[in-house]
């Protein structure tokens, strides 16, 4: 009889578990790491390499200038289960959540292999 009472006080209570992943392993790839070491001017494709890794994207504009992508997409999960009542007399509901985020930069080099312009394109769904 204590175990059933246990158990109905467990499900009656409410659960809550996140977790998130950040598939790949550009752990500089953040938007403060970029406004701190890429200037535009003067961070070199090799100190591009050496902060990032190698891009996602490599590909030539209409002007034949070089252009490198990087790409981050994370993910968090959200679970939540409640139920009430005793296990013969209640029901129980749960709920999961899912939010998106992403992170690309985009890099264009000029002719001496030197960053000449960049952006960063974020969202979350």
């Amino acid at each position: 009889m204590k175990f059933l009472a246990t158990f109905a006080l467990i499900l009656s209570m409410t659960a809550c578990v996140s977790g998130g992943s950040q598939p790949g392993d550009k752990t500089n790839l953040t938007f403060g790491a970029v406004k701190q070491n890429i200037v535009k001017g003067q961070t070199s494709q090799t100190e591009v390499i050496q902060l990032l890794g190698s891009p996602n994207i490599t590909s030539k504009n209409k002007n034949g200038q070089e252009v490198w992508t990087y790409s981050r997409t994370g993910s968090t999960s959200e679970q939540s289960s409640t139920a009430g009542g005793f296990i013969f007399i209640g029901g129980s509901k749960a709920v999961d959540t899912t939010s998106v985020s992403t992170f690309d930069l985009i890099i264009t080099f000029n002719d001496g292999d030197v960053v000449e312009d960049y952006s960063i394109v974020t969202s979350k769904f």
